[in-house]
C-alpha cells in the first residue's frame, strides 16, 4: 500500500469540471412546477376575504405572488443552465443552485443503489430522474439527477452500477499478495 503526499496545486478543483447539462426540455418541467405552486398559493390567497372580510389584503398578496411568479419563471432558464453532472474515474458529481451553489460528489465505492423514476410532470416530457443512494447515514444520502432522456438515464444507471460492482468485486491488495 502506498500513501504518497498530494499537493494542493496538483488537485483539480471540482468547480472546474465540465458538467454535462440536463435535457433542454427539463426547463419546461421546472416552469410547470412553478406554475402549479403559484396557482395553489394564489388560490390560498382567495381565503383571505373569508377570514377578514376585506378584499384589499387578498389583492396585495396576489400582486406580490404575481411578481414573485414572474421572477421565478425568469430564473427557470438560469436553473436549467446551472444543473449538470460530471463523471470522473472514481466518482460522480452533481451541481445545482443559482445563488447558493452546491456540488455533491459520491464515490463509486459508496454507491448502494441506482434507480430511475419519473413524476407526473416529467412524464409529459418523457424525462427521467436518476437516484443514486450511497451508504451514508445522513439525511442527504441520495443524489438525484433530473431531466434525462430514457436512453441517457439508462446509460448513466448502467455505468454507475458497473463502476460500483467493479469496485466491490476487484480483489483488495491484501488478497493479491496471498496468491
Amino acid at each position: 500500500m502506498t500513501n504518497r503526499q498530494v499537493w494542493c496545486d496538483d488537485i483539480q478543483p471540482i468547480e472546474n469540471l465540465c458538467f454535462e447539462p440536463v435535457e433542454r426540455s427539463y426547463m419546461n418541467v421546472v416552469v410547470i412546477r412553478i406554475i402549479i405552486v403559484y396557482i395553489l398559493l394564489m388560490a390560498c390567497a382567495l381565503l383571505i376575504p373569508l377570514m377578514w372580510e376585506q378584499w384589499l389584503p387578498m389583492l396585495i398578496v396576489d400582486c406580490v405572488l404575481a411578481v414573485a411568479f414572474v421572477v421565478n419563471v425568469a430564473l427557470a432558464h438560469k436553473i436549467y443552465n446551472f444543473k449538470g453532472y460530471a463523471l470522473r474515474e472514481r466518482d460522480i458529481s452533481y451541481r445545482t443552485g443559482i445563488f447558493f451553489t452546491s456540488v455533491t460528489t459520491i464515490p463509486f465505492s459508496k454507491i448502494q443503489q441506482v434507480s430511475l423514476r419519473m413524476n407526473l410532470v416529467s412524464r409529459i416530457f418523457k424525462l427521467y430522474y436518476v437516484d443514486v443512494v450511497n451508504g451514508s447515514q445522513s439525511a442527504s444520502n441520495r443524489l438525484t439527477i433530473p431531466g434525462l432522456t430514457l436512453e441517457n438515464a439508462e446509460r448513466l444507471k448502467s455505468l454507475l452500477i458497473n463502476k460500483a460492482c467493479l469496485l466491490y468485486t476487484s480483489p483488495s491488495p491484501r488478497d493479491r499478495t496471498r496468491s
